[in-house]
């Protein structure tokens, strides 16, 4: 197994600086005990202010739109290390461009005593974003999601399926709030305005909203993340594919029966290639929580329907996850194979990621591989899906 680092792998330039401000409210996950909290940010919101002594600043570096990681507020769970991710410190970009607010977003801007930005370098606004938060913070009901997903796991993951927890949940102070309740484009956003504290591995996506990523610079990110030689990428594509597959079968992972049906989560408007970050030892941590749902499958929607439609919707950005590990283990050997040879080596790696995996098997035949699904609590039959074909 890779040799775990005790610092998560955060890349990019650490140009943001953010202060620690009392919160008016704190909520944090049902069996919140099971992670570790930052004791100098817990029950605080991390925002731009005026500018103040080095001393008593975090340094960050950007993560999206509205997101800042602090690399030196660390945790340790299970001997993989986390960053707190804080969600909710202020949109950098406006919302409407060329708007009517365009001055609160230019250089010159000047640091406001709320403390709602620093230099117009972001900003909380009332505008509604997806109709559930205010632009540059985050709103009650992803929050309560992503509190309610954290409270299903353990040690950062459910039943295999790795995850970023959302540790607190944080109301921002009112100076900040209602100065950004007067600040809109076209209507107001009439709820709390929030923050969450994120626990992640490191800030290495697949392909999306990172500014370093898998697929732009995969030469840089797996040495960051201390795959460089043949067997610690072994390990990594092991990691990867246990955890990916976990990703792809979230919804018999968490099946709950019901009166109407199996009740499971499934992914929204999400994917893996931009809603996913690369743990050091190769596990896929899923981070956006409030984009997860349940359905329902066995009434209007069969569960063999469901399995196979979360399975599909995600598999191509795992895959292109996949090839681009493959294709780097191949340059550290030193060898580089066909897509046919390449194809090959894929089963035996299916075969002994998912060895341990009491929710599918592999079964290797004359034409192909299949990853077969076995959906739990008398749901179904197994599902075979094809993953591989030989001819």
């Amino acid at each position: 197994m890779l040799e775990q680092m005790r610092r998560p792998v955060i890349l990019g330039a650490r140009d943001e600086r953010v202060v620690a401000q009392p919160a008016r409210s704190t909520r944090r996950p049902e069996g919140a005990a099971r992670y570790p909290a930052v004791p100098e940010l817990t029950g605080r919101v991390v925002l731009p202010g005026s500018p103040v002594p080095p001393a008593e600043a975090w340094s960050g570096v950007r993560d999206g739109n509205r997101s800042v990681i602090l690399p030196d507020a660390t945790v340790e769970i299970d001997g993989r290390a986390y960053a707190v991710s804080a969600k909710g410190v202020g949109a950098r970009p406006p919302l409407y461009g060329d708007s009517p607010l365009e001055f609160m977003f230019r250089s010159d801007y000047a640091a406001d005593p709320a403390g709602v930005g620093l230099a117009g370098a972001r900003q909380v606004t009332s505008e509604p974003w997806f109709g559930e938060s205010p632009y540059g913070a985050q709103g009650e009901l992803p929050a309560t999601y992503s509190l309610m997903i954290t409270g299903f796991s353990e040690r950062c993951q459910i039943n295999g399926f790795f995850l970023c927890p959302v540790i607190e949940v944080n109301e921002l102070p009112a100076s900040v709030s209602e100065e950004a309740g007067r600040r809109y484009w076209y209507r107001q956003y009439r709820g709390a305005f929030l923050q969450e504290q994120r626990l992640v591995p490191s800030n290495v996506r697949i392909y999306h909203e990172s500014e370093f990523t898998l697929g732009t610079s995969p030469a840089l990110v797996l040495d960051a993340l201390g795959v460089r030689t043949p067997e610690t990428a072994d390990d990594f594509i092991e990691n990867y594919i246990a955890s990916g597959v976990a990703a792809l079968t979230l919804y018999v992972r968490t099946l709950r029966k019901t009166p109407w049906g199996f009740r499971g989560l499934n992914y929204g408007d999400v994917y893996l290639d931009k809603d996913a970050v690369l743990a050091p030892d190769g596990r896929l941590h899923f981070v956006d929580l409030e984009g997860l749902d349940w359905v329902l499958g066995g009434a209007d929607v069969p569960v063999e329907e469901r399995i196979r439609e979360q399975f599909n919707y995600n598999f191509y950005e795992f895959m292109y996850g996949l090839h681009l590990l493959l294709v780097a283990r191949e340059r550290l050997a030193g060898r580089t194979l066909t897509q046919e040879e390449r194809r090959r080596t894929v089963a035996p790696r299916f075969e002994m990621a998912l060895a341990r995996d009491p929710f599918t098997r592999v079964e290797t035949g004359a034409d192909g591989m299949d990853v077969v699904v076995r959906p739990a609590l008398g749901a179904g039959p197994d599902v075979p899906i094809r993953v591989l074909d030989w001819r």
